[in-house]
Formats: structure tokens, sequence, C-alpha cells
């Protein structure tokens, strides 16, 4: 790759990665009240869909304690989620340094890990919430979905890539004549 397209990339990743940073950091700081809320929200919204196409509407059809699983479960997804988007910045930044990719593939998750303590021990000063190692662990699990998603881009990318450049020319395959 060129140099000056991977410098700017790579200033790119790091923008959005640490955007993606703040990002999190601002969802820590909302109260435990605040934070219910927004989950609740999703849950609401998730209700209008399952009563869209079956009919029933969650609140009467199961019992309080399954309604608080489902907003567990969409709290927990949320986890996952935005340390998934968190991993895939960072490899992205990481696929601008020339290195292998099991240290790509280690840094991530270990970045993530780290974050995603830096970010329970953060919400122990917030009102109405806590720190949770378990947090943590479906923070990075998340992350590691995340990792393999990279890693799945990546390929395909590069593939075509390679294709793409073997198609016209600009590269030679390892098994062409010359």
């Amino acid at each position: 790759m060129n140099p000056k397209v991977k410098k700017r990339l790579r200033i790119i990743a790091i923008l959005t990665t640490l955007i993606w940073m703040i990002v999190i950091f601002r969802f820590s700081m909302d109260t435990g009240t605040s934070s219910h809320e927004l989950s609740d929200l999703c849950v609401q919204l998730f209700n209008r869909a399952v009563y869209s196409f079956t009919g029933k509407d969650l609140r009467i059809s199961i019992t309080p304690e399954h309604y608080a699983m489902i907003e567990l479960f969409f709290r927990k997804l949320a986890h996952m989620g935005i340390y998934f988007i968190l991993s895939i910045n960072i490899m992205v930044v990481l696929f601008t340094f020339n290195m292998k990719m099991f240290p790509r593939m280690f840094i991530s998750a270990l970045f993530c890990f780290a974050y995603a303590c830096t970010d329970e021990l953060h919400q122990m000063f917030v009102d109405g919430r806590g720190a949770s190692f378990w947090d943590c662990l479906i923070d990075t699990s998340g992350a590691i979905l995340g990792i393999i998603a990279a890693l799945i881009i990546y390929c395909i990318l590069y593939t075509l890539m390679t294709k793409y450049q073997k198609n016209h020319g600009l590269i030679k395959g390892a098994y062409d004549s010359e």
C-alpha cells in the first residue's frame, strides 16, 4: 500500500477509535436510572416488533421476571456491540502497521479488555452504577467477535485487491510465467 495512503488511513482509524472510546465513556457516565431508561426503550422497540409480527404484547404475554431478563439480554448485547465496534477500529489501526496477524489480534483483545476494566472502574463512581468483572468479560467477548469480523473483512478485501491488481497487470501471481 502506498505509504501516504497508509498514513492517512492510520490517522483516520486512530481518530475513529478515539471517538468511539469517547462514546463508550459517555455511555458509562449515564446514571443507573438513565441507563435503565435507555435499555427499557430498546425492549419497548423489540416488544413493538414482536407485536407487529405475532400480535402479542410481551408485557402481557410473559411474566415481569422474563421481561426483565429480556432487558438484561439487551444490556449485555449492547456491551458486546460497543466493544465489537471498538475492536474493529483497533484492528484497522493495527492493519496499517507491518506486523504479524497474531500480535494484532492479541493487542486488540488486550486493549479492549483493559479499556473495559477501566470503564467498569469508572462506573463505580457513577450514581446508580457499579463495577462488574463479568461485564468486562462480556465486553471482551464482543471484542473477540469484532476481531474475527475484522479478519474476515480483511481477507475478503485482500483477496479482491490482489485479484484486481493481478487482472490489471499490477502484480504477477506466483505461478504466472514470464
